[in-house]
């Protein structure tokens, strides 16, 4: 038996009873596409931390600027960061978020906060049945033997491979529900998928999310109306929330949009789950 596997069920028996304390910490990279042409280049990187009864799925990027924003100390110390770099001309020292969203774990519970557009939002959902198809098919990833298993979740057919091996029925995103961690997963089309390129025993804690009290509740498929209906009309979005009444702030004098922002049509590109519509 692999010596990680040994020592992860261990701790499973050891943390039982300390539900804030990850056993395991899995490093992903998401891809999805690029919103204004539709190819599927951008690169995300996140961490999966996880126990028996709780996880968190976040970008460590996006979490670190979050943690700065939640203290006057931590804003004024990213402020003199960016000042630095664009001073010294490294913009590609420029601290900036990998990833927008955050996917939180527990007691059969799923909670999203993420952005539509400007608007900072949180939903709660409950997973249905989980039902997945698990076939015969199987392959290695980072050394582990790992089984093929489809299912249409929110609109879209995913492939998923799992490993039996790990004990921890988690995964990246949303996805969970099978006799072992997913260690791949990809839609149909490609446009969205998750590759684990790294795995180890962690006692992190899974931590709480930076600056909650900024999100709005909502609903998931409110959610995903608005953040297409951003993508649809950016320019309107922000100028109802910067202009003022009556007033239009990105608009040029012919009266075309100013910001350059523009996004292709839910009929290029889609979201990655598309049962709003």
């Amino acid at each position: 038996m692999n010596k990680l596997i040994t020592l992860f069920i261990a701790c499973i028996v050891a943390t039982a009873t300390m539900a804030q304390t990850a056993d395991i910490e899995v490093s992903y990279t998401s891809i999805s596409p690029n919103f204004k042409n539709g190819k599927a280049d951008v690169k995300n990187q996140y961490i999966l931390l996880a126990n028996n009864a709780e996880s968190k799925f976040f970008s460590p990027k996006t979490e670190y600027i979050d943690s700065l924003n939640s203290t006057p100390e931590g804003t004024a110390k990213l402020q003199e960061m960016t000042r630095s770099a664009y001073l010294g001309g490294k913009m590609d020292e420029l601290p900036r978020k990998d990833g927008s969203y955050y996917v939180v774990k527990s007691n059969n519970n799923i909670r999203c906060y993420d952005t539509a557009g400007l608007d900072k939002l949180y939903y709660d959902e409950t997973p249905e049945e989980w039902a997945w198809e698990i076939s015969d098919s199987a392959k290695t990833i980072l050394g582990y033997e790992c089984v093929k298993a489809t299912i249409d979740f929110h609109g879209r057919k995913w492939t998923a491979w799992f490993s039996p091996e790990i004990p921890v029925s988690n995964g990246p995103w949303k996805l969970g529900g099978l006799p072992g961690l997913i260690l791949e997963a990809s839609c149909e089309d490609g446009k969205y998928s998750f590759s684990a390129t790294g795995i180890q025993l962690t006692t992190k804690p899974v931590g709480t999310v930076y600056l909650t009290d900024q999100y709005e509740k909502t609903d998931r498929k409110s959610f995903l109306k608005a953040k297409r209906a951003f993508l649809d009309n950016p320019l309107g979005k922000i100028n109802a929330q910067f202009g003022g009444e009556g007033v239009t702030i990105v608009k040029n004098e012919d009266g075309s949009d100013a910001t350059g922002i523009t996004f292709a049509p839910a009929s290029v590109v889609d979201l990655i789950e598309t049962d709003y519509h």
